[in-house]
């Protein structure tokens, strides 16, 4: 039996440079995990064959951490949902849990509550780290005034790496260690 995922889950279109970029235009409250709970199971299961994503249950999108145009979409869709983010600084992905699997159990939970509780964003971030293996995390979006804050951020969750994604698309993993 063949399955089209086009239709089961959307992943982003290329963004329209020509639509306005402000932030907090589509400024609502975070999911509640109880909500995004069973989205979860498929979203991971769907999905898993990518080196790494970045799941918004707000807009119930999937964004590969690898692909240019889906990092910019992810960037303007941060921006557009936070009135505090502004356009020219980069965003920061931080994960607020040190997942080493893909359960999803009270833990990710926790730290997903942790972040809505300040973000109206939270988000869950999957990668596989050098040796294959899988972590999902519960993960924050901020933005800070240099790469050192943001470091220093990822090092007091007992992060290796963080995600940061620049204005244009571009992404780069920053060693916080």
């Amino acid at each position: 039996m063949y399955c089209d995922r086009s239709t089961l889950m959307s992943r982003p279109q290329k963004p329209d440079p020509d639509k306005p970029l402000i932030p907090g235009s589509n400024h609502t409250p975070a999911l509640a995990f109880a909500t995004i709970l069973t989205r979860l199971h498929v979203v991971v299961e769907m999905w898993k064959s990518l080196k790494g994503f970045t799941y918004s249950p707000k807009s119930d999108l999937v964004f590969d951490a690898y692909n240019r145009h889906e990092a910019l979409a992810l960037f303007l869709e941060l921006i557009r949902g936070s009135r505090d983010f502004l356009v020219d600084r980069p965003i920061y992905l931080i994960a607020v849990t040190c997942h080493s699997s893909t359960e999803i159990d009270d833990d990710l939970r926790k730290g997903y509550e942790k972040i809505a509780r300040g973000s109206n964003q939270p988000l869950i971030g999957y990668w596989k780290d050098y040796l294959d293996w899988t972590h999902l995390d519960a993960v924050v979006a901020t933005q800070f005034n240099n790469k050192k804050d943001a470091m220093r951020i990822g090092k007091r969750y007992g992060q290796k790496y963080i995600l940061a994604i620049w204005p244009d698309g571009g992404y780069e993993h920053i060693e916080a260690d």
